[in-house]
Parts: C-alpha cells; sequence; structure tokens
C-alpha cells in the first residue's frame, strides 16, 4: 500500500547534545612535535627562520648582555670624571704598534687608501691565485673533450659526458641518447670510445667490469691473469667462486690469489668519485655523556642554537594609545608565538636530557669500562619509566647522536631486544652482535663458518640465538655468508 507524499513536512531546528572525543592538533603541538624529532642543527636553523618571521624576536649574544650589565652596575649612581692623564705601559706600547701594522695596508698617516708596493701586489697574487676551487667530473672532461673533438663530435660528447653518473659510468644506453639527441648510434660508440681514453682511468665506461679492463688496459695488462678473470669470469669473482675461476682457465688457487692482490683490488671502483661535489655531512651530538671523577654528566648541545630575546620596544606598544587595536592584537599573537617557540624548545631539551640521564644511569658499566656491555633496553620500558609515550621516545631519539666517553653513537644504538643467557642474565642485541663479529673474525677463513655453527658457537657462551637470527645479524653487520668470507 502506498502512502501519498506529505506537504506538511515539519522542518523546525532542533538541538542535540553529543558528546565526542577528537584530539585536535594546535599549531603549537605540531610544533613541539616537529622540534622533538630535529636533530641540533636542523633545529637551529629552523629557529632562525621563526626568529625572521617574528618581528618581537631578536638575536641576543650572552656575552654581549653579561658585558652591557656589568657595565651598568660600573656606571650606576656614578658620573663621569674629567679628562685624566693616559699612561701606556710597555704592554700597551706593543699593541699599538701592532695595530699600526696590521692598518698599514688599508690606510696610511694621512688616511688615504694605503698604496701597495710590487712585491706585496705579487704576493696577493699568488695567494688568491693558488685558491682553487675543484672542477665537476663534467667540467674536467669537458675541458678535454675539447682538445679532442671537432665541431661534429662535440655536442655528442658533451651530451655523453651529461649523462654519466658519480662514479663516472654511462647508465643509459646508446641507443637512447641517440634518440633524443637526433645522432648516429654508430657515431656515438665512437666518440664514448674516446671518451673512455680520458682522466680520471675507467670513465664512460657503462659497467663495473668494462670499467676495470679499461683500467687494466692503460696499464698495458691485457694479456695478464686480472685482466683474464675480470673479462671471462667477472660473475664468478663478485660471488668468490675461485674453483669455476680454476677450472676456465686451468690455473691454482693461489695464481688467482696473487692476481686478484696485486692486480684487481688495487683498481678503482668508482674512477669518477674524486671530482664529486657532494658535502660530507657531519655529526654533531645533541647531547653529551661526559665522565668526570668516576660520575657520568649529561650535557644537552644548545651551543648551536643563538641566544634570542623579545624586542622591549614592541611590549611598550601595548600601552601606547595611540596605537590601533588591530596593531596591538597583531603583537600580542606574535607574543603568545614567542612563547610557544620558547617553550617547545626547553620541552625538547629536556626530554633528551632525562632520556640520556636514564641511558647513563642504566648503561654505567658499558661508558665507564672500555669493556662494559650493554644491558638491553627497549623504548616501552623507558617511555614507562619516564612517565612519557613510546612514540615520544622514538621521536626523541631519530638522527640524534651522544657524545660519549665510547665515542659518538647514535642513541638509537642502546635500545635492543634482550637474550637471556644461561646464568638468567639479559643479553641486548647490540652485545650479540659483539659476539658475532669476533667469531667471523678469528675464523679459518679457508673454512669458514656457517650460520649453523656460529649459532652452536654463541649458544656455547651461554647465549641461545637461533640459525635465522645470526643470518638477519651477518646481514646488518654486512657480513657475507660462508662462500663469500672463504678463500682458497
Amino acid at each position: 500500500m502506498s502512502y501519498p507524499i506529505s506537504l506538511r513536512q515539519n522542518l523546525t531546528p532542533e538541538q542535540n547534545l553529543k558528546q565526542t572525543q577528537r584530539l585536535m592538533m594546535t599549531p603549537e603541538m605540531q610544533q613541539a612535535i616537529h622540534f622533538l624529532q630535529l636533530p641540533v642543527q636542523e633545529l637551529s636553523t629552523l629557529i632562525d627562520g621563526e626568529i625572521e618571521q617574528n618581528p618581537l624576536l631578536e638575536y641576543s649574544e650572552e656575552e654581549e648582555e653579561n658585558h652591557r650589565e656589568e657595565m651598568e652596575e660600573e656606571l650606576d649612581g656614578s658620573e663621569l670624571k674629567g679628562e685624566e692623564e693616559i699612561e701606556f705601559d710597555e704592554y700597551n706600547l706593543k699593541i699599538l704598534k701592532q695595530l699600526d701594522e696590521d692598518f698599514r695596508d688599508h690606510f696610511d698617516e694621512s688616511g688615504a687608501p694605503y698604496i701597495k708596493s710590487q712585491e706585496e701586489e705579487k704576493k696577493k697574487s699568488f695567494i688568491e691565485g693558488s685558491i682553487q676551487d675543484r672542477p665537476s667530473l663534467f667540467d674536467h672532461l669537458m675541458q678535454q673533450a675539447q682538445e679532442v673533438f671537432d665541431k661534429v663530435e662535440m655536442p655528442m660528447a658533451e651530451a655523453i659526458i651529461g649523462y654519466l653518473d658519480d662514479k663516472g659510468f654511462l647508465q643509459n644506453p646508446l641507443s637512447e641518447i641517440a634518440l633524443l639527441f637526433d645522432f648516429e648510434e654508430i657515431k656515438l660508440t665512437e666518440v664514448l670510445e674516446k671518451i673512455q681514453t680520458f682522466d680520471p682511468v675507467g670513465v664512460g665506461a657503462r659497467s663495473l667490469q668494462e670499467s676495470l679492463l679499461l683500467q687494466l688496459k692503460r696499464q698495458n695488462k691485457e694479456g695478464s691473469l686480472a685482466y683474464a678473470i675480470i673479462n671471462s669470469h667477472f660473475e664468478d669473482l663478485m660471488h668468490n667462486r675461485i674453483p669455476n675461476i680454476q677450472k676456465g682457465l686451468h690455473i691454482s688457487s693461489a695464481d688467482i690469489h696473487d692476481a686478484i692482490e696485486q692486480g684487481i683490488v688495487k683498481l678503482d671502483l668508482h674512477p669518477g668519485a674524486a671530482y664529486s661535489k657532494e658535502i660530507t655531512p657531519y655529526i654533531t651530538p645533541d647531547a653529551k655523556i661526559i665522565q668526570e671523577e668516576g660520575q657520568l654528566v649529561v650535557q644537552v648541545n644548545d651551543e648551536f642554537m643563538h641566544s634570542f630575546r623579545l624586542n622591549s620596544k614592541y611590549l611598550h606598544l601595548l600601552d601606547d594609545p595611540t596605537i590601533s587595536l588591530d596593531t596591538k592584537q597583531f603583537i600580542k599573537l606574535k607574543i603568545l608565538s614567542a612563547k610557544w617557540l620558547m617553550k617547545n624548545i626547553y620541552q625538547r631539551n629536556e626530554t633528551i636530557r632525562r632520556i640520556t640521564e636514564a641511558l647513563a644511569e642504566r648503561q654505567r658499566d658499558f661508558f665507564l669500562n672500555p669493556n662494559g656491555k650493554l644491558v638491553p633496553l627497549t623504548m616501552k620500558v623507558l617511555a614507562n619509566e619516564l612517565d612519557l609515550h613510546e612514540s615520544t621516545i622514538a621521536r626523541a631519539v631519530a638522527n640524534k647522536y651522544i657524545d660519549t666517553p665510547r665515542g659518538l653513537l647514535p642513541i638509537r644504538h642502546f635500545f635492543s631486544n634482550a637474550y637471556l643467557s644461561d646464568e638468567g642474565e639479559d643479553v641486548s642485541a647490540t652485545t650479540v652482535k659483539e659476539v658475532l663479529w669476533e667469531i667471523v673474525k678469528n675464523e679459518d677463513k679457508r673454512k669458514p663458518l656457517s650460520d649453523q655453527a656460529i649459532s652452536k658457537l654463541i649458544r656455547l657462551q651461554g647465549i641461545s640465538c637461533a640459525r635465522r637470527t645470526i643470518a638477519k645479524y651477518r646481514a646488518e653487520l654486512n657480513i657475507g655468508n660462508a662462500s663469500q668470507r672463504k678463500r682458497y
């Protein structure tokens, strides 16, 4: 049965109460989380950006502040005396002479710019000329190309050189380059062969094997055993399959070993790396653990963070009746932003300090004893101890390092699973890896141990560790398997 649609719909407004729980991430909370997971150098850069964006913040050098306060205390309540006779002792006269010599390069006695002698100009030119920027691999090869190729070949050479990676290898096929630039592939091959004669030796190769062969050719070793091994048994060499090389070349393992040690090992695996422009990243610790009279002292590294303060001029504007309400509201918002910035920086450093102090207490034997072992510790255990969330611990230790009496170590180094020894003592996974490393280091390379054999040896030391765990740790330590470690 169907009912007619009512044309009298009741659309009156109603009020209902509904209770829900939602986590609202304010910008201040997001900033706190972001600050927590940043290393000290990245945080310093971010703080500089915040200071530039907030007109109420200004840099404040601590030494200048202390000096200013000392001057104010000395001058407070006192009047400047009249002109007094200035006395110079012998030490002051030496300083004045040194200053006179330092500024003589800029001004003469009359105040006019000082004109240097011809000898000084030559010295300055020599010093400036000795400061040179190292050319890139592209620039280095292009300089050589200009002396070899003509106007027709030069665009081809530039295209090929432009496709070389940082190691000096050509990863793209010539057919692709020929198609993109409308070149003849045969002509490109001829140009590439000439580029492969350039310096550094081995550059322009399309594979590691070809690069090694080019280097041996430059040494006039095309008829050597090392050349034959790389040319005919490169994959066997990479996987340490020495018996296959013996059968293929009908030579002894001793001859193969000599060829590897005397010829192959000395070759450059990355011929173009010497011209790399990549900046070497330097690690700055976020905290330090210092040993002082048998005690471990924790210091949070904040020396890279510039001191800053609120500009008092803007604060006084809040009491100025001539300032508009919009301007005052803007100042209040910037004051609130500045306070949150200070609070989040303090909270970050305080969290890192608490974590580092807890590690120093738990791993005391590791820091004070050169042979001390790590005590197993998980982030969950430390989070419960410090009354923090586990995710907070994870963010605080991410990409951060500690400068300790045992060296510069990542904070994550101190968190590992536990293994139970026969004596009922907890042993960390890091300790198991150290034991594994020592076993492999001292094994007979002619008969390397299998993962199962290593597992048994570790079990003899009172630590139960499965074979698959050994394989996992071996891969993490970049240790090859038994066949890869074997020496014939």
